[in-house]
């Protein structure tokens, strides 16, 4: 319930919406969208949409209220959008795109089949089911869009929330119905819908049919999506369409882009690549650059393309490093980029977090509603919190204690890291410290290596770029003893530390992200401890074997992932060893290719990974 303040300011915020209404046509236009997908308030009623919801939405300067749950119950849809029109905002409809298929024989050859073989329990894009049901929900959302202009569209979520996933919704399929029909149409040998589903992708490019069946297969999407828009336009043509995630799958880029854009209903492309920063080391106004460079080429896919649309940066405060005041900052910065913002808003607790996360949203909107966009230039006004907001905190819940800094030059195994990651660097005052490093080729990727070092204090001390297939030095002189945090990222690509004189380890608390096999990593093992577990993941047909070695190198423990199941955990027994430097290693799987792999440890141990014994960090209590 509002305090009595909160009703004063809610009287005077409707009676401003009510005098100056936004146009259901400007939305995204003359007014930047400013969308909140809620999963913060909702909760606090059993996922049920009250009006104080909708009024608090309103209050903060938000102009579109999405509710997570509720999309299918008519008469909950209807609610929200008349409290919607009492405020003077608008309301779109959240639904997931997927549809759950069951496990009996009524959706066999039905479910989403991947190239590599793998079958998620989704109905397949090409299954009449997914359209009936896609269908009937936004025919009856169109109906009430008619009636009250403050529904104007449908929120659809293509992210791929299921188990077994291989990517967001949706690529191609190679499931019964589409094999069947592609094989009436071009006289294909029938005995491809009896193949085992891992065989159906190299049959169709054995034969010389894989383009035409990814044609064939667009193009029945396509058939499908233009139905749908037909169905609406014939109801309500000014309907829109937003999807997510932006700049899109190719079932999106593909088939929905050409056929539910329209010049009365662009298409809304909810981008999510800016939830937070672009990377775990880089402080606000490095971050808010990042992320504007983004957007810059995320709208390049559907201009290209050449159709209506309307592109909106997405903010989720759940991820490393979205904090309050980042998260008002980056609204204001994409909507200078684009055409509004919208926000998954998950993450604050409605009592605690979430008044300081609207007080930064309702900053942002302000700003926004008056064109002020240099706001997202101004400094901080909170210190940043490094340790608990980007890193995941491991230095907050226990005390790294790195080996003695000798300055002796070590070379490492071969061990390959891809993705982002950060290392922590033990130096001493005055001792100059070097690690070599090296760019390593990934396909055809020609990404550079980006390395950044930062002091105790979160300060930036050196940083640089290594070039394609190049190796170089990341060098600085510590002004100061401690840890020292190194950020690694090659894009694409992946990289190597080749050698350092000074101790190190990669932060393994989030994750390790690391492609081919790996030779040999090593790990503390605290004293007490009788057992610990270690989870490695694999992505589709990309496997991974994970094997665990005692201080004396003997195996003790090894499994591996498979098409099906990409992630295990192996459950370590320590007996007489532990409090001693524990070891392992990753390999080729029996089924599949070794490639990208991540390895996480035991929040029990110390969250590092170090590539020489002599380097193994240990941890102590707070």
């Amino acid at each position: 319930m509002l305090r009595p303040i909160a009703i004063l300011v809610a009287a005077v915020t409707v009676a401003v919406c009510l005098s100056q209404p936004i146009l259901r046509s400007d939305l995204g236009r003359k007014e930047k969208l400013r969308i909140l997908v809620d999963k913060v308030m909702q909760p606090e009623r059993n996922w049920v949409t009250e009006e104080w919801m909708v009024r608090e939405t309103a209050e903060a300067g938000f102009n579109v209220y999405s509710p997570r749950h509720g999309f299918d119950k008519p008469d909950a849809v209807r609610q929200v959008t008349d409290w919607c029109a009492q405020y003077g905002i608008y309301h779109l409809p959240w639904m997931r795109g997927t549809l759950e298929a069951p496990t009996g024989p009524e959706a066999d050859g039905k479910r989403l089949v991947w190239g590599s073989g793998g079958e998620q329990s989704l109905y397949s894009p090409n299954a009449d089911e997914f359209w009936e049901w896609t269908t009937k929900y936004i025919v009856e959302y169109a109906k009430l869009s008619k009636e009250s202009p403050h529904l104007f569209g449908v929120f659809l979520d293509y992210e791929n929330y299921s188990a077994r996933s291989e990517g967001n919704c949706y690529d191609l399929s190679y499931d019964d119905v589409i094999l069947a029909k592609f094989a009436l149409s071009v006289g294909a040998d029938p005995r491809v819908r009896p193949l085992p589903l891992s065989e159906r992708k190299k049959w169709l490019e054995d034969q010389g049919l894989l383009d035409a069946f990814a044609e064939f297969q667009v193009n029945h999407w396509r058939e499908r999506c233009r139905t749908l828009r037909q169905a609406i336009d014939a109801i309500d043509p000014t309907f829109r369409f937003c999807i997510y995630p932006a700049p899109g799958t190719p079932f999106m880029v593909k088939a929905c882009y050409p056929e539910w854009a329209t010049e009365q209903a662009p298409l809304i492309l909810a981008d999510p690549w800016t939830y937070g920063r672009p990377s775990r080391f880089l402080p606000q106004r490095e971050s808010l650059e990042g992320n504007l460079r983004k957007l810059q080429d995320g709208m390049k896919i559907p201009r290209e393309a050449g159709i209506p649309f309307i592109y909106a940066g997405g903010i989720d405060p759940v991820v490393a490093g979205a904090d309050p005041e980042f998260c008002g900052k980056n609204a204001v910065m994409i909507s200078e980029a684009t055409d509004g913002y919208w926000i998954f808003y998950e993450g604050p607790a409605y009592n605690t977090t979430h008044p300081e996360y609207f007080k930064w949203f309702g900053w942002a909107n302000e700003h926004i509603r008056q064109g002020a966009f240099a706001a997202w230039h101004e400094p901080r006004e909170e210190p940043e919190n490094w340790a608990l907001g980007i890193f995941g905190s491991p230095g907050a819940q226990i005390k790294l204690v790195p080996p003695p800094v000798t300055g002796e030059k070590i070379t490492f195994p071969k061990v390959t890291m891809r993705g982002e990651n950060l290392l922590f660097v033990a130096a001493k005052q005055g001792r100059p410290v070097e690690i070599a490093l090296r760019n390593i080729q990934v396909g055809n990727y020609t990404s550079l290596l980006a390395w950044e070092l930062r002091n105790p204090k979160m300060e930036n001390v050196a940083k640089g770029m290594i070039e394609h297939k190049g190796e170089g030095t990341a060098t600085f002189t510590p002004e100061m003893d401690g840890l020292y945090l190194l950020g690694l990222s090659a894009g694409s690509c992946s990289y190597s530390v080749l050698s350092s004189n000074a101790p190190l380890a990669i932060l393994a608390a989030e994750g390790v992200g690391l492609i081919g096999p790996q030779e040999r990593l090593y790990f503390s093992v605290p004293a007490g401890l009788s057992e610990f577990t270690l989870s490695a993941k694999g992505a589709g047909v990309e496997t991974v074997r994970v094997t665990v070695f005692d201080p004396s190198g003997a195996q003790v423990a090894t499994d591996q992932t498979t098409p099906a199941e990409q992630s295990v955990t192996l459950k370590v027994p320590t007996g007489a060893s532990a409090g001693q430097t524990w070891s392992l290693s990753t390999s080729r799987a029996d089924q599949g290719v070794l490639e990208d792999q991540t390895l996480r440890l035991d929040p029990k141990l110390p969250p590092v990974l170090s590539l020489s014994p002599s380097h193994a960090f240990t941890a102590s209590p707070p």
